[in-house]
């Protein structure tokens, strides 16, 4: 079942409703068990690992409400105890450490977690489960001539000589909108030197900006766009399969690699629930569905086939810059900073919103 709703306030993008009947635990033929996940992952891409889980534990009926990566962060911040979730994930690696960092979160000791590289896992609390590769995405067809840029500063390059081509056919994220995008431009900053010339020129050709990965790939699909940047590796390459018009860029000076975080709440109504779907999750089962199911890309070591993280650094090797989880993340938060930054990058971008 598909419903809008407003939760304390913010709008629910999606709300989907899975009704499960789980194994071990059933006792009572008729006992209805309940798991609350709130999660910035699209439906459709986590659907597949729900419809595992409700096959390997009988009695549970999931609710799973779906957000923008802000809205669920802001959402979070002001539920009561009572109105919390079981698990909350999300692809805004500093937005969760933050919420986990001011207490919303339970430790959760598994042994299934011992797979996880170091990175993706911070204090048994916050939890990586995919492999995202940060990617530049661009119309095949419109590069017919002209070499797409391989790096970094070969776009800088591109963009500044090539001002006509590019001049309002380029997408990013509004990072005042989206939380993934705020976290992949910050991470930027920190990574790479020209930073600050990419933006310049990304601002000079009147680069669109949105807050989500579906309109920047339609755009690009049907030639309204020719370029989009720092968009999340998986929507790309899934749309990438089936449409001969999108090709998929990972930068060879430094490719970022963000992972969608999960985390069990300290106040969950379902605690054991919430275990039970973590531990699923992060499990090889659960990784290698991820890998074929999905769309997402399975983050578990011994993950099979195109989709994993083994198959894209055994193709790319020396590449990627995993975005680890911890303190660090939090850097950009900080309302000050977080107000600076974005003022520069909305005058750089050539946007007159300055934040007050």
């Amino acid at each position: 079942m598909i419903v809008r709703l407003r939760q304390t306030g913010l709008l629910i993008l999606l709300s989907y409703f899975l009704t499960i009947t789980p194994v071990s635990a059933l006792t009572d033929g008729n006992t209805q068990e309940k798991l609350i996940i709130f999660s910035a992952t699209d439906t459709e891409a986590i659907q597949p690992v729900i419809a595992a889980f409700r096959q390997r534990m009988p009695h549970i009926t999931v609710d799973y409400q779906e957000y923008q990566t802000s809205e669920l962060y802001h959402s979070i911040q002001h539920l009561t105890s009572k109105q919390m979730p079981d698990l909350v994930i999300s692809s805004a690696m500093d937005l969760q450490i933050k919420l986990v960092n001011d207490g919303y979160a339970q430790a959760f000791t598994d042994p299934v977690t011992q797979a996880l590289p170091q990175w993706a896992n911070w204090r048994n609390e916050a939890f990586g489960f995919t492999f995202e590769p940060v990617v530049i995405a661009y119309n095949k067809a419109a590069f017919t001539g002209l070499i797409p840029p391989e790096t970094h500063e070969e776009l800088a390059l591109s963009l500044r000589n090539h001002t006509q081509f590019y001049t309002n056919r380029v997408d990013s994220y509004d990072i005042r909108l989206s939380g993934v995008g705020y976290l992949f431009a910050s991470q930027d900053e920190i990574n790479s030197s020209i930073s600050s010339r990419l933006k310049e020129n990304l601002g000079r050709v009147v680069t669109h900006l949105h807050c989500c990965t579906s309109q920047i790939i339609e755009n690009l699909s049907n030639g309204q766009s020719v370029l989009g940047y720092n968009l999340l590796g998986s929507y790309v390459m899934k749309h990438a399969e089936t449409d001969p018009n999108i090709g998929v860029i990972f930068p060879q000076d430094y490719t970022l690699v963000m992972s969608r975080v999960a985390f069990i709440t300290k106040q969950a109504p379902n605690p054991t629930n919430a275990k039970a779907f973590l531990r699923f999750l992060l499990s090889i089962e659960g990784q290698q569905i991820i890998a074929d199911d999905s769309g997402l890309i399975a983050l578990h070591p011994q993950a099979q086939g195109p989709f994993t993280s083994g198959k894209l650094t055994q193709d790319y090797p020396l590449r990627f810059k995993p975005i680890p989880l911890g303190p660090a993340l939090m850097v950009y938060l900080d309302q000050l900073k977080q107000r600076r930054f974005i003022n520069e990058w909305s005058n750089t971008m050539l946007y007159d919103a300055v934040i007050p």
